[in-house]
């Protein structure tokens, strides 16, 4: 992912990243949908079921899980499990603050707060927020 990020490949790559296809990762994947799949993963999940089949259409909270899928985090045996992941771009999830998830998006765009974490030992972890009301305010052209 890297190297194409680094290389004259980059612009092809980006005209065709999006999509939900592959929807699962595969070690046999490779070029675009390999690149795809990590994207998605990485920028856009949210629901999985237990095999690995992201969704992606859901936005709201964890509560909404459709029928099958589970939020990412809360998946029986993820590698990740015994770390604590700090992630973001989840506004309809809100604060989460868990020994092995910290959810940061608390929905700044949408008039919440910018929220962030200063990490301290032993989980003493102090949460920062600054108030976005003027976040969704309409602009007035000539502004």
């Amino acid at each position: 992912m890297e190297a194409v990020l680094q290389s004259p490949e980059l612009p092809d790559f980006l005209r065709q990243m999006y999509g939900n296809e592959p929807a699962h990762w595969d070690d046999a994947l490779t070029g675009t949908a390999r690149l795809r799949v990590i994207v998605n993963a990485l920028t856009r999940l949210r629901f999985c079921t237990v095999e690995g089949e992201m969704e992606f259409a859901t936005k709201e909270g964890a509560g909404a899980a459709p029928a099958g899928y589970l939020p990412w985090f809360e998946v029986p045996g993820r590698q990740t499990a015994n770390v604590t992941v700090a992630f973001g771009h989840w506004s309809t999830l809100g604060w989460l603050d868990r020994p092995d998830v910290l959810a940061l998006d608390t929905g700044c765009v949408w008039g919440g707060c910018l929220s962030a974490v200063r990490l301290g030992a032993a989980r003493a972890h102090e949460l920062i927020q600054v108030k976005c009301v003027a976040a969704q305010t309409p602009r007035v052209r000539g502004d």
